[in-house]
């Protein structure tokens, strides 16, 4: 799907899911869990590598990822906010990309045509995209390699949005809704899977 370019996917995976009230990563969905379900997502839109975050639970999570092509990277700092996972996942990618789509392991609704229209908006104006549903910015995002030692400079939980206005960016208009819904407390998760019917 992604021609003869190379883009990472780096799946965010590392949180208490302390609002949810219990490990996140592994509710079911459909015949998997939610990490195997963003996982395969990836692989589905081309995306290779893939890259892993774990932190809280990470040994009963990676117990779970039975794919060996995964790379898994463990964030021992997971509690002091997003932007320590996103450094330790970009370190994680250990070969040349052009780009890297960063997936949230509690969307596993996203589908493949939309992780896959985010990456090719971003080879194809080589600039961060980020996709916009119901008027406000979502996810996945995608950054060019251009933008990685930007990664550096992040702290705390704002997430890759501190250097987007550093680096070139755009956004994606999407018009599915559903697709800006994350799984934050146990309503989310029944509320997307009524409707997803599983």
């Amino acid at each position: 799907m992604l021609m003869d370019k190379k883009v990472a996917a780096v799946i965010l995976a590392a949180g208490g899911s302390s609002r949810f009230g219990g490990i996140k990563q592994l509710l079911s969905w459909g015949e998997s869990n939610l990490v195997n379900t963003v996982i395969c997502t990836a692989q589905a839109a081309g995306l290779d590598p893939v890259v892993v975050v774990l932190g809280a639970n990470a040994a009963l999570i990676r117990e779970t990822i039975f794919d060996p092509a995964v790379h898994v990277v463990v964030n021992k700092d997971w509690d002091k906010g997003q932007s320590t996972s996103l450094k330790i996942g970009v370190k994680g990618i250990t070969e040349p990309v052009q780009g890297v789509l960063f997936m949230l392991c509690d969307q596993p609704h996203i589908t493949v045509n939309l992780a896959a229209s985010v990456v090719e908006a971003g080879l194809r104006t080589g600039k961060v995209v980020i996709p916009v549903i119901d008027d406000r910015r979502a996810n996945p995002v995608y950054f060019p390699e251009s933008c990685f030692p930007l990664f550096e400079e992040l702290k705390g939980d704002a997430g890759g949005r501190q250097i987007v206005s550093a680096c070139p960016h755009t956004t994606l208009l999407w018009l599915d809704d559903w697709m800006a819904m994350d799984i934050d407390i146990p309503e989310d998760y029944q509320k997307l899977k009524s409707h997803f019917g599983l």
